[in-house]
């Protein structure tokens, strides 16, 4: 599915960070090493996807309608369906190239700087 309108992108972010949280969710109950580090994650997540929902609803009547280019979900899917460790930095890396690729295409300012957060939190992540 091609990302090609802003609403499309922050909606499509949004649900990367929905996902991320169920999946830190399950993780923390099946994983005692690293439960709590993915309960922290899971709140981040849930926080990032109304922030990301709310840049949406408010900017969306202040965009100029110009096609975005390049960006596919297809090239930004998280396997979820291991809840390990491993599964968990691979995620990371998936949803920190999407920001990346997608700050660039995004023309209202507040709702890069949204993205731009959400990538720099990503970031600061250590791997487990």
């Amino acid at each position: 599915m091609a990302l090609n309108q802003f609403g499309a992108v922050l909606t499509f972010a949004s649900q990367l960070e929905d996902q991320l949280a169920a999946f830190y969710e399950q993780a923390a109950a099946q994983d005692s090493t690293h439960a709590s580090e993915f309960k922290q994650r899971a709140e981040a997540a849930t926080k990032r996807s109304k922030k990301i929902t709310q840049s949406r609803n408010r900017d969306v009547t202040e965009i100029t309608l110009e096609p975005i280019v390049g960006l596919d979900a297809g090239n930004y899917t998280l396997d979820v369906s291991q809840p390990s460790a491993a599964s968990a930095n691979a995620a990371e890396q998936v949803i920190q190239q999407f920001y990346t690729d997608a700050v660039p295409k995004i023309n209202v300012r507040e709702s890069r700087k949204v993205l731009e957060r959400c990538l720099k939190e990503h970031s600061e992540l250590k791997a487990l």
